[in-house]
């Protein structure tokens, strides 16, 4: 066979192992189905590709994504752990308090955007949940930002950067944790390494937009009032879909202790003691359940049948079942080297690869 012919099939094979994800991404972007759908789908179509490319059966096939999602199992309680988390942070004060510290130090046209950045920043970290801080936060700044007369174009990108950035470096963020575990590292690793330039983009958003609010007003705004004229249409809809949302504005409105803060420094603080992620995530639901029931923001039954149910609940429903087909196609993709031929392309087109 000539060296031409060998290389026409070699790229004509990894054309072949590519076909699964190019079915997942046009499932999942083009006919916009769920992942919960295109991932089996997707998964199936690698089992016949390895068959094919390998020319074994379906059961060895179907093993090498076994292999992969028995990887992969600490990662579920794990997310399960940070569902519950997020869910104890949002409706015992945790969330809250945060909040109120920041909105402390007075919010004006001038700032309200920066303001909102800072809030969103802080309470995706601590919560780990973007929609989570959104749905929480949209509804106090967006009102804030009409009472004071800001640039809603400002505060609405504000809000929504925000309540992205705990993703960066968020140590109960489904995203950090799952990323982390399937890739082998360890969270506390990828902080500090990610944590330098996270900041510094924060750093210079917060700059950019004072400088881009700086020409309004300075008139300081009520945060209790924004909160008490959100639409009822509003609420019935955060009831719906984030009840623990709705909780969190409750307490911004009445007032939570600040001590409340102490259970998310707990986490941070085992965290960088370089204990179990599990163990950090637990002493996170115990002390917002213990501080909880200093300030009284929740009680046992609450704590226990509500929050930690639901946290639990979300993660099971959604999240960790899409993960295990995602994770079966990964490392049936993986064991057929299906990436090979792209690492190599990055590899020729990098000027300098460490």
């Amino acid at each position: 066979m000539s060296t031409e012919k060998i290389r026409k099939n070699d790229v004509w094979l990894a054309v072949l192992k590519f076909v699964p994800l190019i079915i997942f991404a046009l499932l999942v972007i083009v006919f916009r189905m769920d992942l919960l759908l295109a991932a089996p789908i997707a998964t199936f179509c690698a089992i016949v590709v390895y068959m094919i490319v390998k020319r074994t059966s379906f059961d060895k096939a179907f093993e090498e994504g076994l292999q992969s999602v028995r990887k992969i199992v600490v990662v579920c309680f794990i997310l399960m752990f940070a569902y519950g988390v997020a869910e104890c942070f949002m409706a015992t004060g945790v969330g809250a308090a945060l909040i109120k510290l920041a909105l402390a130090l007075g919010v004006t046209a001038r700032t309200v955007a920066v303001v909102a950045l800072i809030v969103t920043c802080l309470l995706s970290v601590a919560t780990g949940t973007a929609w989570g801080t959104f749905a929480a936060c949209a509804p106090i700044f967006l009102w804030l930002n009409h009472l004071v007369g800001g640039d809603i174009t400002l505060t609405l990108c504000s809000v929504a950067g925000g309540a992205c950035f705990g993703n960066n470096i968020g140590m109960i963020s489904d995203v950090t944790v799952l990323s982390c575990e399937m890739q082998n590292v360890r969270i506390l690793d990828r902080i500090r390494h990610q944590g330098v330039w996270s900041f510094l983009c924060l750093l210079i958003a917060v700059a950019a937009i004072y400088a881009a609010g700086y020409h309004l007003p300075g008139a300081q705004g009520d945060v209790v009032a924004a909160i008490s004229q959100i639409p009822p249409e509003a609420r019935a809809a955060l009831a719906a879909e984030r009840p623990s949302a709705l909780t969190l504005l409750s307490q911004v409105e009445a007032g939570v202790p600040y001590f409340m803060i102490i259970p998310l420094l707990v986490v941070i603080g085992l965290s960088f003691m370089g204990l179990h992620t599990l163990v950090c995530l637990a002493s996170g639901m115990i002390s917002s359940l213990a501080f909880g029931l200093i300030a009284g923001t929740t009680d046992l039954n609450v704590w226990f049948n509500e929050l930690l149910l639901k946290g639990f609940g979300d993660a099971g429903s959604w999240t960790v079942v899409m993960m295990l087909w995602v994770a079966a196609l990964g490392g049936i993709m993986n064991s057929m080297n299906a990436f090979e031929p792209l690492a190599r392309l990055v590899v020729c087109i990098s000027r300098n690869v460490n």
